[in-house]
């Protein structure tokens, strides 16, 4: 089976490099500036030829961080990532889904990305 840690390292570089969003993997750095990204455990599905995986980028800002300057950077990120191309990694990336989470135990806001991602 496919180590997929190859393309996530791929996409946080690819993120970061490029001023997206700051994205960690699994967990942000305690000192982390909002708003930012944390990529979920992703659930793999074994295909005839490759894999395909699903993964979320969990987006948490604060209040001031909010509004039409974090709509612009989720979109950003979605139009960056939709259909792009890894090609050392085999990969491609695919946007399936946006929505708002809230979670009365964060005063947090969170959105939730989902991605999926084709590894031949």
């Amino acid at each position: 089976m496919y180590n997929y840690s190859d393309f996530f390292i791929a996409l946080q570089k690819y993120v970061n490099e490029n001023k997206l969003i700051d994205l960690y993997y699994e967990s942000a750095k305690k000192k982390a500036q909002f708003p930012y990204g944390v990529i979920s455990v992703p659930v793999m599905t074994s295909l005839r030829y490759g894999t395909l995986v699903y993964f979320d980028i969990n987006i948490w800002a604060t209040e001031p961080n909010i509004g039409l300057e974090l709509e612009k950077k989720l979109q950003d990120l979605v139009n960056n990532l939709d259909r792009k191309l890894f090609p050392e990694q085999r990969a491609v990336i695919y946007f399936e889904s946006q929505k708002n989470v809230s979670d009365p135990e964060f005063e947090l806001i969170r959105r939730k990305i989902t991605f999926s991602v084709r590894i031949f």
